[in-house]
């Protein structure tokens, strides 16, 4: 007789205890769940602006130099590339 409370003791505390978990997990599936009278939106992408870079120039300043490639000729910069322009050196 005493097996069988004490068996019946044990059933009850199992199915106490499965009741909680029961409880939990239908209170966080309330507590999670996405409201009717909310709809969803995404949150708004912002864009940073683009930041123009000055163009990359080399410090010289616009102007007749000696050609590189021929010693005996100037050759133009304009600042930023140099150009075809070659005159006879001074």
């Amino acid at each position: 007789m005493n097996d069988v409370f004490s068996s019946l003791n044990s059933l009850i505390w199992v199915l106490i205890v499965i009741l909680i978990v029961v409880a939990v997990v239908m209170i966080a599936r309330a507590v999670l769940a996405p409201r009717a009278d909310e709809p969803y939106r995404e949150p708004p992408v912002v864009q940073q602006p683009v930041v123009q870079q000055p163009a990359a120039t080399s410090g010289l300043a616009p102007g007749w130099y000696p050609d590189q490639n021929e010693s005996n000729l100037v050759r133009y910069y304009d600042g930023r590339v140099w150009t075809s322009q070659t005159q006879p050196r001074n």
